[in-house]
């Protein structure tokens, strides 16, 4: 696959705004052309990456999953270009079906000056909200900007929620000190999504994003999914996300030493991430559905800390526990975010509480197990028409 060129266009998105345009062919598509792109505000136009480090950053997942070479016709950094090489070695290490691919780019031959700013990336979410809260603390790694993008967890589609959450996420930002940056792209409309968001380009589309950019930033922070007791393969991972960093933008990952409900107590002390917390894209929208498998954990969490009721961006103020029994965790790696509720439960004296998310993860693994059968139907000509009743029936009643 190749970098054939980029180019920087108005924006159809407004007057304000510039899109870094990147027109990529694929070797097992012969004559088949498809534009990425970045739409940023037009203040930012100085900023714009005139290299191939961005494109880089992005494409590389895809490379790997295709097997193809990636030729990019536009210098790299030379610290980004041998992480290059490293990247589809821990990536094959995780999933044996992946290639080591060569990067062909010509290495940027001296040092230019780079951006002088921080920015760490910010959904509204209890990860990201928590490594923005924590670096407006003394000895904290501080950041200037808060980065926020649509076309990721908010779809293109639905740019209306993402213009929604763009101004709620500003006023979070001015009430912090930093500066709210708002990015647009089509990257997950692209074939990138064959590689599986979570699964392999997650960290890489977020750099990616920040290297767009990169004549703004010396530094790029994404926040941890998971904790260092608990690594697993996953897109966006204290191995890999480094490993996008250039000579000139450090990339970081960021607060996983905490565990989900430990930063959720982190929040709960602090007003502004209650009344903006928005961790449910159930619907590719901007507001929490309050009754989804991430919203029941999320609100479970907050009630044993105290704060449910204060917390006004969910809908419920009242925990229904009868929903936590029947909430559905669709993948035995769900469990690991319950462990820190129940041993919080536990530590509260709430056992109602306890016998909830112990009857939920039996439940959960009991349908996992009949799920099977539609999962084997799904992939049988003729019957895969029939997986879809039973999933219907399997998952009645449950929350998902």
């Amino acid at each position: 696959m190749e970098l054939i060129g980029t180019r920087t266009t108005p924006s159809p998105l407004g007057p304000d705004r510039l899109r870094l345009v990147g027109e990529v062919a694929y070797d097992d598509r012969p004559g088949e052309r498809e534009d990425y792109w970045f739409d940023v505000a037009a203040e930012h136009a100085s900023s714009l990456s005139k290299t191939g480090n961005p494109w880089l950053a992005c494409l590389l997942p895809l490379a790997a999953t295709l097997g193809e070479t990636l030729r990019i016709p536009m210098p790299v950094d030379r610290l980004l270009l041998r992480n290059a090489r490293e990247l589809p070695c821990i990536w094959k290490s995780w999933y044996p079906e992946l290639y080591l691919v060569e990067v062909i780019a010509e290495a940027e031959p001296e040092r230019r000056a780079g951006g002088s700013r921080a920015g760490s990336f910010f959904t509204g979410g209890v990860d990201s909200f928590f490594t923005a809260l924590r670096s407006t603390e003394a000895g904290a790694i501080p950041t200037d900007d808060l980065i926020t993008v649509g076309g990721f967890d908010i779809p293109l589609d639905n740019l209306a929620a993402f213009e929604r959450r763009r101004a709620r996420l500003g006023a979070v930002a001015a009430e912090l000190g930093k500066t709210l940056v708002d990015v647009v792209t089509n990257l997950r409309q692209t074939r990138l999504e064959k590689t599986g968001w979570g699964r392999l380009f997650h960290g890489g589309a977020l750099a990616s994003v920040g290297l767009a950019l990169e004549g703004r930033y010396r530094r790029l922070l994404i926040a941890s999914t998971h904790t260092y007791g608990r690594l697993v393969p996953l897109g966006s991972h204290p191995f890999t996300d480094p490993l996008f960093s250039t000579t000139r933008t450090e990339v970081l990952h960021d607060g996983a030493a905490y565990d989900r409900f430990g930063k959720l107590e982190y929040l709960s002390r602090h007003a502004v991430a209650l009344r903006n917390l928005h961790v449910c894209f159930r619907a590719g929208s901007d507001h929490n559905c309050g009754s989804c498998e991430k919203c029941l954990r999320t609100m479970t969490a907050l009630e044993l800390l105290g704060c449910l009721s204060s917390a006004e961006s969910f809908p419920v103020k009242r925990l229904d526990v009868g929903r936590v029994a029947r909430a559905y965790l669709r993948h035995p790696g769900l469990e690991a975010y319950y462990r820190p509720i129940r041993a919080g439960a536990v530590a509260r004296g709430r056992r109602d509480v306890v016998r909830a998310v112990d009857r939920a993860v039996r439940r959960s693994r009991a349908i996992r197990r009949l799920m099977a059968i539609p999962d084997w139907l799904m992939q049988r000509r003729g019957l895969w028409r029939a997986a879809r009743p039973i999933r219907r029936v399997l998952l009645a009643g449950e929350f998902v």
